[in-house]
């Protein structure tokens, strides 16, 4: 029987899930996974686990593709990504730009499909 991994903030997660994305992280984490790349349910339990919160400041010094500074950006979290590998750092810049306006996306992407 596989063993199950209890974070305070949802239900048990099983081991053989526990480098799934969930439904809820798709729309920042999923239009680029890096196969070493960890979950972001992890990230949110190590900030639960330690008690950050705004006053917090979190280097990841191998940032990857940015998981660990999104989810201190959601969290309102200060965080410092730092990523030597050009195609994993532009990743992680275009993650942490919600700058876009959803809307405007929509309607040029709609303009492009036509």
């Amino acid at each position: 029987m596989p063993a199950v991994l209890q974070s305070s903030s949802r239900s048990p997660v099983s081991r053989g899930d526990s480098n799934r994305l969930e439904s809820s992280d798709r729309a920042a984490h999923d239009w680029y996974r890096f196969v070493l790349s960890f979950p972001p349910h992890l990230v949110r339990e190590y900030i639960n686990r330690f008690k950050l919160g705004a006053s917090a400041c979190v280097l990841d010094p191998f940032c990857g593709t940015g998981t660990t500074i999104v989810e201190c950006k959601k969290c309102g979290i200060t965080s410092v990504g730092v990523e030597a590998h050009p195609m994993l750092h532009f990743a992680s810049v275009t993650k942490i730009d919600w700058s876009p306006d959803p809307d405007k996306l929509e309607t040029i992407a709609a303009a492009v499909a036509e």
